[in-house]
């Protein structure tokens, strides 16, 4: 596995390929005899385009893939023959950092494109999960699979034609990842706690509004969300709409987080008062357990806990938290990964790797 990035030299390639290989003759290398190697290339649009319009690692991997060798990079230049070696690579359109590569390397490849999906495709696909999953619930709320479908295709439409990713917003990028986002937010819920149309609705704009809103980095970006989902439910849900767009909106399954043998339960918190109380309770057993935090749950703090729990629960969930020194990520961090039953590590960048390697066999939230 090799990932590229736009500070990928044809240096660093070149030694990743020698440390894989080893040497069978005076100037033949491969990997162990009967063994092929098959390298796959990550991102291989990325590197960054030099001043005479080449990509320092694409010219050597060109001449790898034509000719079957490269030189050694020592006093000697020895011509160093590699075999039994294969590559598989992957990279986006242009644009956003990614580069144009020569086309000359690219025919090199049998290649293959992956259109974004259809609307009719994408549509499919959600409404499938989302009906496979409410199967069980009330049968209004399995009606309306097809029409919250449409509503989230509907979002992502709006949201990718309206903020787009600038020099300050480099980040706002959305794809399929979001949509399943929002998705695995809503299978959370129950047949228990979700008993009708309105409190699916409610949780839907939650799921829409922690995908979508948290990423934005200004009140005219994020007033721009909230309008469209407010526009979505007025048209697609209007007896609801009052209650779905009642604030504060939190979802959590928090409540039975002291209570190890008790199942969890994905819910509609209501307010800050009952949201606090839980907290309150949650952090005194953290500080009777480990080292004590003195907190002050405000309700801007709530929502932040709120959201940093919910993203660890998920499967794949990383949170990256910005702020000015000071501001609590690493308190509420903390707390948010005790709530979620995590061992919590704290570390630097240095030794990242090595305590990733120690704590990946278990169930931890690393800061």
């Amino acid at each position: 596995m090799v990932s590229f990035s736009s500070r990928t030299t044809s240096m660093d390639i070149q030694r990743n390929l020698e440390a894989n290989v080893e040497k069978r003759t005076k100037d033949m290398y491969g990997p162990p005899m009967g063994k092929r190697l098959l390298v796959f290339m990550d991102d291989m649009n990325m590197p960054k385009v030099d001043e005479y319009g080449t990509q320092q690692p694409i010219a050597l991997l060109k001449l790898l893939l034509e000719k079957g060798y490269l030189y050694d990079r020592g006093k000697e230049l020895n011509c160093k023959s590699i075999r039994d070696i294969g590559f598989m690579a992957a990279m986006g359109k242009a644009g956003g950092g990614r580069n144009e590569v020569d086309p000359r390397f690219i025919s090199l490849f049998s290649v293959f494109n992956i259109p974004f999906p259809s609307e009719e495709s994408l549509h499919l696909i959600y409404s499938s999960i989302l009906k496979g999953h409410t199967s069980v619930f009330h049968e209004s709320i399995v009606a309306v699979s097809d029409k919250l479908t449409s509503c989230t295709l509907a979002l992502y439409k709006n949201i990718v034609q309206d903020l787009l990713p600038t020099p300050s917003k480099f980040h706002y990028i959305f794809n399929l990842r979001d949509l399943s986002r929002i998705f695995n937010g809503l299978v959370l819920t129950n047949p228990e706690r979700f008993q009708t149309v309105t409190q699916m609705v409610r949780v839907w704009r939650n799921e829409c509004l922690r995908v979508f809103h948290d990423r934005l980095i200004n009140e005219t970006d994020k007033q721009l969300v909230e309008e469209h989902i407010g526009n979505l439910v007025t048209v697609h849900f209007k007896d609801d709409a009052e209650v779905v767009m009642r604030d504060p909106i939190l979802f959590g399954d928090f409540r039975m987080a002291l209570h190890e043998e008790e199942t969890r339960i994905y819910e509609d918190i209501q307010d800050y008062e009952a949201a606090k109380a839980l907290f309150q309770e949650i952090l005194e057993e953290h500080n009777e357990s480990s080292t004590k935090m003195s907190l002050v749950l405000f309700d801007d703090a709530l929502e932040h806990l709120i959201r940093v729990h919910r993203i660890i629960r998920l499967d794949r969930g990383h949170a990256l938290l910005v702020g000015v020194g000071g501001s609590g990520k690493q308190s509420l961090a903390r707390l948010a990964a005790f709530t979620a039953g995590y061992e919590c590590i704290v570390f630097g960048m240095k030794n990242l790797s090595n305590q990733v390697r120690k704590s990946n066999t278990s169930k931890s939230c690393d800061l």
